[in-house]
């Protein structure tokens, strides 16, 4: 470290949060703050939380930066409560002591590795469609991040292990990684919060009252100390843990999945398809940020200071270079300035249920209507509510670890660690329903979005195999 910052005394520091009201860090816990200090951390304030949804939330400002350190507290008051639970069992008690810190280092920094505007640059690039890959490194592979854990004598891989999956004890891995984790439980109220949507609240004081261990659901005999799980107690924590399901649910189709929103991501995923090719091409703008400019051309993963300035400031300063390019850059300066300017240029198409013999068809009237992921981009996310236990066993699936599977499901358990949970699911009619066994039940979030001088052979294309247009 380049300096040694004055150490946090025993009253804690405190700073406030619209979500948690106050959020502490700890006298002993130094490494927080100066985690949160680094030029790694702090680059996501300039990485927006919900992308693009600002375009239909205006109050959608929100960073990661925010989410990371809300997810933080979320960890820490699940490890106190744990630890209030079990204070009697000197073996539970002693892996939450010993695994605190690394605990709340993971959740601090899971999402150190995302891109700018988030997950919807992740659809336009392989490079950096695996966030967590990104975050692992950042994390264990050299700088700022990995210098501060050493020196606060943490160890890198193990934090990079608990992002991963990859940890020894498997409810550790559910604080910062499952249905019930520290992640979701922010994301989702602070997510409503900010855009206004009052349906994206649920009673995170009573789930977290309500957390418990069990030992995993597949097993046959009585749990060991690293197959035991991250549950609610069944008595009381059932209609909450449906409440955070119903929450999030409502929030992907209003707000994750919104149709202005991804229409919005579909013009810039179109945009930056062409600037990607008019960077290969040698075309591209010279006024082009440089590292934008290398992130373009080459599609691989930044490192040191070109990852460090590869934030949201990035993509629109090339933007504005762009809009105020010349007529040789004709179609890249109308989509940037249309963009900047939120003028809207792609039309929209709900597709509905459609059969794989319409996309079959479609997709060759399409192919002549003209370019894929630039004048037209087919959206068709593959969103259910909650994945339950048996999730991972059907559909032809390699079957994986049970544990590993049953990560995506919320389990229950009665709070005592000789016995077995079970899924949420097996009592709760609610999560049952949005599992994913009802595929029939689900809506069809697919979409067509497309420019609008293609709109004649595109609603042509549509007409023919008996799907609508904008």
């Amino acid at each position: 470290m380049s300096s040694v910052p004055k150490l946090i005394g025993p009253a804690g520091k405190v700073f406030r949060d619209p979500v948690h009201g106050l959020i502490r860090i700890e006298a002993g816990d130094d490494f927080v703050r100066d985690l949160i200090n680094t030029p790694e951390f702090q680059r996501l304030r300039r990485v927006r939380q919900l992308g693009l949804s600002s375009f239909t939330y205006p109050g959608a400002e929100h960073t990661r930066f925010a989410h990371c350190i809300g997810v933080f507290n979320f960890a820490q008051r699940i490890l106190d409560v744990l630890k209030r639970r079990y204070a009697a069992w000197s073996a539970v008690q002693d892996v939450l002591i010993e695994q605190q810190r690394t605990v709340k280092a993971a959740a601090l920094l899971h999402d150190v590795g995302h891109g700018p505007f988030s997950h919807m640059i992740e659809r336009a690039f392989r490079a950096v469609a695996d966030h967590e890959k990104k975050t692992v490194a950042l994390i264990q592979d050299g700088g700022a991040i990995t210098d501060c854990l050493v020196h606060h004598k943490l160890d890198p891989k193990a934090v990079a292990n608990l992002v991963r999956k990859a940890s020894e004890y498997r409810f550790l891995v559910d604080v910062v990684s499952s249905q019930l984790d520290a992640d979701r439980m922010d994301y989702v109220l602070r997510d409503a919060l900010s855009t206004g949507v009052k349906y994206g609240a649920y009673d995170s004081e009573w789930v977290l009252n309500s957390l418990c261990l069990g030992g995993e659901p597949s097993l046959s005999e009585a749990p060991e100390l690293r197959d035991l799980r991250l549950c609610l107690e069944e008595k009381r924590g059932l209609f909450s843990a449906e409440q955070l399901v119903m929450a999030r649910t409502h929030m992907s189709y209003q707000v994750y999945y919104h149709k202005a929103t991804r229409g919005w991501e579909a013009h810039l995923l179109c945009l930056l398809k062409l600037a990607a090719e008019a960077a290969n091409s040698g075309t591209l703008p010279p006024t082009t940020p440089a590292n934008v400019g290398r992130f373009l051309r080459d599609g691989s993963v930044l490192q040191g200071d070109d990852w460090l300035w590869f934030d949201e400031s990035a993509i629109e300063a090339s933007m504005h270079a762009w809009a105020m390019a010349g007529q040789s850059h004709a179609e890249l300066k109308e989509l940037s300035r249309a963009f900047l300017l939120r003028e809207k240029v792609f039309l929209c198409a709900e597709l509905g249920s459609w059969t794989t013999e319409q996309a079959l068809r479609l997709s060759m009237g399409l192919g002549r209507a003209g370019r894929d992921g630039i004048d037209w981009l087919l959206d068709d996310p593959k969103f259910t509510s909650y994945k339950d236990f048996d999730s991972g066993f059907r559909g032809g699936k390699q079957i994986q670890d049970p544990a590993a599977v049953s990560t995506s499901a919320i389990l229950i358990s009665d709070g005592r660690l000789e016995s077995t949970a079970r899924p949420a699911e097996s009592v709760s009619l609610v999560l049952d329903a949005l599992g994913e066994r009802p595929a029939g039940n689900r809506t069809s979030l697919a979409r067509l979005f497309y420019h609008r001088k293609v709109a004649e052979p595109v609603e042509k294309a549509l007409a023919e195999v008996g799907l609508a247009g904008a």
